[in-house]
């Protein structure tokens, strides 16, 4: 049983502006908005690792989920990650947006 998803994105900022697009945040909002995700440096690398690791990977137009099957999967992403040398951040991802 799936327990969520996760966005991986890469780290150009053009990348996470279109997969928030594709969220359809409301346009006027008054309170705090964030998304989590993992940003990633070698993203297609990152995409083959999880594969390969066994991660159902969703492909979006910009970025993608990865499914999480229990409350441990995004501590073995991170650390699939750290191992192979990808430098990973889990972070909001909306952290661009202005925040009136």
């Amino acid at each position: 049983m799936e327990m969520g998803k996760i966005a991986l994105l890469p780290e150009g900022l053009h990348e996470r502006a279109e997969y928030l697009e594709g969220l359809g945040v409301p346009d006027k909002y008054m309170e705090d908005y964030s998304v989590l995700g993992i940003v990633v440096d070698r993203y297609q690398e990152s995409l083959a690792l999880l594969h390969e690791s066994g991660f159902v990977i969703e492909k979006l137009s910009a970025g993608s989920m990865v499914s999480l099957e229990n409350r441990f999967s995004l501590g073995m992403i991170l650390g699939l990650l750290n191992e192979n040398q990808i430098r990973c951040d889990y972070k909001d991802i909306a952290d661009t947006f202005y925040q009136a």
